[in-house]
């Protein structure tokens, strides 16, 4: 499949805001390298919100019109709302909001912020979002084939033999359904790319080139008793091309691994040059040896912009941080494409 995006955005008619993410700083000062493409919040970061979680406002000028996206909705404790307000992004005026995948710290503000949105909004997300999730990361050494963890789960725990275990909320879709009829907002479920306006598609389903590249440590509880390993077959990206710069990449996690995500955002578009990379890339549990493979293809290919926050980990940004392109994200931080 692919899809014809060649249409794409005048340069400096994208602008993406990063609504909600695990930090805010002050101190972080715009860099003059990037020439006004990437601009820090700094003072006025005192009056914005973090916590763990990622939401982005996508914006397109198009003559005298903006059109306005919503890519996430950040954690539990819509930071999203007050954000936004600060930020000057009117939630009133999302056309379409997509959802990257059925994880609370991206789902988390749904339900404050369908009631801001406009009759008639779109809302994206995959069938699979409503899927209930686990997360189980084991001690050092250990491994346990999937198919014995849920009869074993709790004998494991009480062995020691895991490290840390969470059932991650579920997705509620008769709530979701319900308020989105409420408010008249339209859910659209796919697992396919959509078209969202010229020149910005949703990834649908990521193609998975290399499967060691998803997460690790993450199940789908089909039963109490069944788990399967997670290859997120709900994750969705942005993908959005730029005349005459490139693809720009936007990813909620990276669950489906960063590689996987840009080499299908190639296959799908046509477009392989890649002009900016940004979101969470998750390799905050990788080893180093892995977080370093990424690191050189991301140098090989050579986008203009680097940002990686979220779930990216203080590795991936300490080695990407030797590379011109990179940057930090914080709330507030702004991207002019």
């Amino acid at each position: 499949m692919s899809i014809d995006i060649s249409d794409g955005i005048d340069e400096g008619n994208l602008r993406i805001k990063v609504l909600s993410t695990n930090s805010t700083i002050f101190s972080l000062l715009t860099d003059d390298k990037f020439n006004g493409k990437v601009i820090q919040p700094e003072m006025n970061a005192f009056k914005l919100l973090a916590e763990h979680g990622l939401a982005l406002s996508v914006e397109v000028l198009d003559g005298d019109i903006t059109h306005l996206f919503l890519y996430d909705t950040g954690g539990p404790m819509s930071t999203i709302i007050k954000n936004s307000q600060q930020l000057k992004i009117n939630l009133n005026e999302v056309g379409k909001l997509v959802l990257s995948h059925g994880h609370g710290d991206h789902y988390g503000g749904l339900m404050k912020v369908i009631p801001e949105l406009k009759e008639g909004t779109e809302l994206y997300l995959s069938s699979n979002s409503y899927n209930k999730n686990l997360m189980i990361v084991f001690k050092p050494g250990i491994e346990i084939p999937t198919k014995e963890l849920g009869p074993s789960l709790r004998t494991l725990k009480k062995e020691g033999k895991i490290r840390f275990s969470s059932i991650s909320p579920a997705l509620n879709k008769t709530l979701i359904t319900n308020l989105a009829n409420q408010y008249k907002i339209k859910i659209i479920e796919t697992n396919k790319p959509e078209k969202l306006y010229k020149g910005i598609i949703t990834s649908g389903e990521i193609e998975l080139f290399d499967k060691n590249e998803v997460s690790l440590g993450f199940y789908v509880a089909k039963s109490k008793k069944e788990l399967e390993k997670s290859y997120f077959r709900d994750e969705t990206a942005i993908f959005v091309n730029v005349k005459n710069k490139g693809l720009v990449v936007l990813t909620g996690c990276g669950h489906c691994g960063i590689i996987n995500t840009i080499k299908y955002g190639q296959k799908l578009t046509g477009i392989n040059k890649i002009y900016a990379v940004i979101g969470g890339f998750h390799e905050e549990w990788n080893p180093d040896e892995v977080v370093d493979k990424k690191v050189k293809y991301l140098e090989e290919i050579n986008p203009e912009i680097i940002c990686g926050m979220h779930c990216t980990g203080l590795y991936f940004n300490g080695e990407m941080s030797k590379h011109n392109a990179h940057t930090l994200g914080v709330v507030g931080t702004e991207f002019h494409l």
